[in-house]
């Protein structure tokens, strides 16, 4: 399954208790229906967004739009709740766009009627901000104290173009490993570290399961981990070139692909699954590289089913993995731009971010919520730590098409009708073609 712009909103998942650690690496889950609270941390201080400035002048109605299913719906209303007791001078109507979000925000942005606030997705940010139809937040920001520090480094990326910052990140998940500590035990395997090791561990408990361990599919948002792993991007920092022609992609796409081809890994339609996840719920596959929407599916499909979590394995370049996030924009045409980033501050800051913790379907922006998040989700150790060397996801401007047609040139190669050195050469040739480079 492809993360989409729902990918956050699925079902509420009970809490887990945490385990010991395997191997050192990963840390295991067994679910529980109380809060599993004696391998918790230490509670953090209490932490508070600095009150607004700006509230003192804003009032009047703004338009949030975003997509949910009904836990998500649930989760904002909560948060909208929250935001008029603080705010009672302003008030806001939530449009969910349930299906093509996408779509149905940017043909609203085209005839100028866009809500006041709404979601924008990391992977296409640029694309959005490039075009001059998200508002800067840099001098309210300054006006109310809040600063870029206060949230992961590389959710702030995403959403910050040439010097000025369009949004703030709502939620994230980096993608980690997600496995069988039982079926690891059984083959003698810990979780794998290196690109080495992993294909070690991988072929390991293939001889001792006679199953394909790990299930990824040819999708680009998947192939990413490899390439940020091997040091390579898909256009340079100031997206002036496109970068996907360097050896350290051709390195990624060798191993990536070599995984498949070795029978090491397999898609999710090879062994009969939905997606990933679902595969792993199944008991199809030892292994996923999942984000935080994985564990709401365990919840309800595997209730009982053991897993463990780990930090993905490190490659040539070192640590890496994608984080994806979404953040609160404002519509360069709000008719009530105060307002509306009043409303932007909170949702985004520690009273809006804590509502949403406890149904565990992603990680808080803010670095000082990790203690309170690991209280609930203790588990997820190895997800937060990916904030230190996580990269944001950008396809820069024209980044929504280039992100079809890459898709379809990974699976164009996985079906074997192209060997590694066309398909990097057709990535290239798809980027060049949608993206639009700074001058």
């Amino acid at each position: 399954m492809s993360r989409n712009i729902t990918r956050h909103m699925s079902s509420r998942r009970s809490i887990v208790k945490a385990g010991a650690a395997l191997g050192g690496a990963g840390i295991i889950g067994a679910r529980g229906s109380a809060l599993g609270q004696d391998a918790s941390p230490a509670a953090s201080p209490a932490v508070s967004a600095p009150p607004s400035v700006v509230a003192e002048r804003a009032s009047g109605e703004v338009r949030l739009a975003g997509a949910g299913d009904a836990i998500g719906q649930e989760i904002i209303q909560a948060q909208l709740d929250g935001f008029s007791a603080m705010y009672p001078n302003i008030s806001v109507t939530f449009e969910n766009i349930p299906a093509e979000y996408l779509v149905q925000i940017q043909t609203a942005i085209a005839a100028g009627n866009a809500a006041d606030v709404f979601f924008v997705q990391n992977e296409f940010a640029q694309d959005f901000m490039s075009r001059d139809v998200l508002l800067p937040i840099d001098d309210y920001m300054a006006e109310d104290g809040i600063t870029a520090d206060m949230y992961y480094e590389p959710l702030i990326n995403a959403y910050t173009w040439q010097d000025q910052l369009y949004g703030l990140p709502k939620d994230w998940s980096p993608i980690g490993a997600v496995y069988d500590p039982a079926a690891f035990e059984s083959a003698g395997v810990t979780m794998p570290t290196t690109w080495d090791e992993l294909r070690t561990a991988l072929q390991q408990l293939k001889d001792a399961t006679g199953s394909t361990a790990l299930a990824l599919d040819p999708n680009f948002d998947r192939f990413v981990i490899f390439m940020y792993q091997a040091g390579g991007s898909i256009t340079n920092e100031d997206v002036t070139a496109i970068t996907l022609d360097s050896p350290e992609v051709t390195q990624a796409l060798e191993y990536f692909y070599g995984l498949y081809t070795d029978g090491l890994s397999a898609t999710s339609v090879d062994i009969g699954a939905g997606w990933p996840g679902d595969a792993f719920v199944q008991g199809l596959t030892s292994m996923v590289f999942e984000g935080n929407w994985m564990f709401p599916t365990l919840n309800d499909q595997a209730p009982d089913k053991a897993f463990a979590v780990a930090e993905l394995p490190q490659g040539p370049a070192g640590p890496g993995t994608p984080a994806f996030t979404q953040a609160y924009s404002i519509f360069a045409g709000s008719q009530n731009p105060d307002a509306a980033w009043v409303l932007t501050q909170y949702l985004t800051g520690a009273e809006g971010v804590r509502v949403m913790m406890p149904y565990g379907l992603a990680l808080p922006p803010l670095p000082a919520l990790e203690g309170e998040f690991l209280e609930l989700w203790p588990e997820r150790a190895p997800y937060l730590a990916a904030g230190e060397y996580a990269t944001s996801v950008q396809y820069g401007p024209g980044g929504q098409t280039f992100a079809t047609d890459a898709n379809a040139v990974l699976q164009t190669l996985f079906a074997g009708q192209i060997d590694v050195t066309e398909a990097q050469a057709e990535l290239v040739a798809a980027a060049e073609a949608n993206i639009t480079l700074n001058s």
